[in-house]
């Protein structure tokens, strides 16, 4: 550039020519030009030129009247001439910058609005950020771009987002408050420009980055103001958001500005997006603890022994609290507490200062066993048994606490509300447990009780049966054998027995249960040693299905049974014998037991022994009164069998045999 510090320089074309060639060679081509008009435009281009290669207006005014006197033009018309355009020129290049500058604005809006629309789309924190990255190196024009967000409990900055460098790097590159140019402009709080990073002492390259080609940075900290908006504190750092450069480069003003509109934004976002992850994942995890409670809970209800339930409880309540161990202490009738049950370790030294809180039924906490001023003596307890921390809860079932539930933890540890109103849930469900168990071992027991009872009756009922059928084979040796006061007797005798006999099968087996093929059995083997004569033997069958009695049903079955058998040997098969077939079958809610005989197919006896016919009448009062049936008597003479059919329905048994 060519100044002139006088008005009037000794030859000003010649310096000009001289300095600037681009010039001479229009003062050559103006001066050789004859028309007027090329004249004049030979002066704009001049003056354009001028104001394009930084010349100044006042020299190109001297430069003006120089050219009028060499031209022979006017003084007034080459000057104006020069000006306009040089004035011209300038308001071109003005509009040309104004045009870039509203260019670079409209990329920076539509960059934030990208940004924005981002933020708002998805709270999603990594995409957004990626979304950052991308958006910033575009409108600022930087080769990479990256964000670390800053971890307050690491006390460090975390590579989380990146474009131009190393991706595999995001999350496992770190940088601490006041190392590098990243961490110097977090510990600021405000940005940080470098021209040259090699030259600034404060760089520290990262290999994993890959950043080694590039020179010039840019470091702005992202940080959530709030109504004091300058006064920074590490509490409000949300992270820092960086640009590079391959080569050295003066970020200006408005990028940076730019750039620090985007931090903003993106504090708010991310402090947004955290707290909707701290969100979602409490409320996944109370999905998670509710979820496990309510598998807690099936768990529980699927136990019914005492030591199972206890057991299962203490394991738990460790995986419910994350605890590292629990006990279960129980209320015994004196108000003393008994160790039941323990997961995770052993000892029982928290009892004497758990037993009022069980009494008055009331949560305890302690947070450092070793400090609290409560219970002075619990720490040496604490340090044998290696816990910290403690937290017992009552267990309440039915108005009333059967004991408490220990927790501890062997670092210092607050059981939050949330935690407690969880575990006061649990608590809840174990104390029914236990209590629905404890019920159950006491009925367990009971019915034993019960079992062992009903088995003595039988057994006594039995024997005295036993006798009173003693009595009847002792009297028949007195009377004539082929009486009727002898068959009489036989008869007599072989109920008796047959009833005798229930008695000890019912007590031998379940209590109070048996089968029809079971009472059969037993009755025909006390018909074959009483009823069977040797000279007309009998085969006796018993089929069918394994159809379930109580023990009213069986014994009068019984009776029903033995007088059927009675009956069909006394007249079907009395002659030669024969077979008699004992079917019991289930139908729908209906038994029907059928005793028949091959009677029909063998010649009746040689003199018809007469009948009373009492065995009938007491076949039909007992299925009809008792047991609620019906009987038949079918004389089928086409398979050649006599058929006695007893139904009646099928009556629900009890625990002890008993028909309801």
């Amino acid at each position: 550039m060519y100044e002139v510090e006088t008005s009037q320089p000794p030859d000003l074309v010649a310096a000009l020519c001289e300095t600037w060639p681009r010039i001479a060679e229009l003062l050559a081509d103006l001066e050789t030009e004859a028309m007027a008009e090329a004249r004049i435009g030979g002066l704009r281009h001049i003056g354009a030129v001028w104001y394009a290669q930084g010349g100044v207006a006042e020299v190109l005014t001297e430069l003006g009247l120089a050219l009028a006197e060499r031209l022979k033009l006017s003084q007034g018309l080459v000057v104006s001439e020069l000006l306009l355009a040089y004035g011209a020129a300038q308001e071109e290049q003005r509009t040309r910058e104004w045009e870039a500058r509203l260019l670079a604005r409209a990329s920076e809006l539509d960059g934030l609005h990208r940004i924005i629309s981002a933020a708002n789309s998805t709270l999603d924190l990594d995409t957004s950020l990626q979304t950052v990255v991308e958006t910033v190196a575009q409108v600022v024009g930087v080769e990479a771009c990256s964000v670390y967000l800053y971890d307050k409990h690491r006390d460090e900055l975390v590579l989380r987002a990146t474009r131009g460098l190393n991706r595999a790097a995001i999350g496992q590159v770190v940088s601490h408050l006041g190392q590098g140019v990243t961490g110097w402009a977090a510990q600021l709080g405000h940005p940080v420009a470098v021209r040259d990073v090699w030259q600034d002492p404060r760089f520290n390259v990262e290999p994993q980055l890959g950043e080694e080609t590039f020179r010039s940075m840019l470091a702005v900290p992202i940080v959530l103001f709030s109504a004091e908006r300058y006064q920074f504190s590490a509490d409000k750092l949300q992270g820092v958001i960086t640009g590079q450069t391959i080569g050295p480069r003066d970020f200006t003003q408005e990028e940076i500005s730019f750039v620090e509109v985007v931090a903003g934004e993106l504090a708010f976002f991310i402090a947004n997006a955290q707290l909707y992850q701290q969100t979602d994942e409490r409320l996944h995890q109370k999905l998670r603890e509710l979820t496990t409670l309510q598998q807690v809970s099936k768990s529980i209800a699927e136990q019914i022994g005492l030591r199972d339930v206890l057991s299962l409880i203490t394991e738990k309540a460790v995986e419910l609290a994350q605890a590292d161990r629990a006990s279960i202490f129980q209320m015994g009738d004196d108000g003393h507490l008994q160790l039941m049950a323990t997961y995770g370790g052993e000892g029982d030294g928290v009892r004497d200062f758990i037993i009022q809180t069980v009494r008055d039924s009331r949560p305890l906490a302690v947070m450092n066993a070793y400090q609290d001023a409560r219970f002075p003596e619990l720490a040496a307890v604490a340090r044998r048994e290696q816990f910290h921390s403690l937290f017992c809860m009552p267990l309440r079932a039915r108005e009333r606490t059967i004991g408490g539930i220990c927790l501890y933890k062997r670092e210092p540890h607050l059981f939050d509300y949330e935690q407690v109103r969880l575990l006061s849930t649990f608590a809840d469900e174990a104390a029914i447990a236990i209590e629905n168990a404890r019920l159950y071992e006491e009925s367990q027991r009971a019915l034993a009780i019960k079992s062992a009872l009903l088995q003595e009756m039988h057994h006594r009922v039995r024997n005295n049966l036993q006798t009173i059928s003693a009595l009847l084979a002792m009297q028949l040796r007195r009377v004539e054998p082929h009486s009727q006061g002898a068959k009489a007797l036989r008869e007599s005798a072989a109920r008796i027995q047959s009833i005798a006999a229930i008695h000890n099968l019912l007590s031998r087996e379940d209590v109070g249960v048996t089968t029809v093929n079971a009472v059969a059995r037993q009755v025909v083997e006390s018909a074959q040693s009483t009823l069977v004569h040797s000279d007309a033997p009998v085969r006796f069958a018993i089929m069918g299905d394994e159809v379930r009695v109580g023990s009213r049903d069986a014994t009068v079955l019984a009776l029903v049974i033995n007088e059927l058998i009675s009956n069909a040997l006394s007249h079907g098969l009395a002659a030669e014998g024969g077979s008699v077939e004992v079917e019991a079958t289930l139908g729908v809610s209906q038994v029907m037991v059928e005793i028949r005989d091959d009677g029909p197919r063998h010649p009746p006896p040689p003199r018809p022994p007469h009948s009373s016919g009492l065995g009938l009448h007491i076949i039909e009062t007992l299925v009809h009164q008792d047991l609620g049936g019906d009987f038949r008597l079918i004389r089928d003479d086409e398979h050649g069998w006599m058929r006695a059919q007893v139904c009646f329905p099928q009556h629900i048994i009890d625990e002890v045999g008993e028909t309801l």
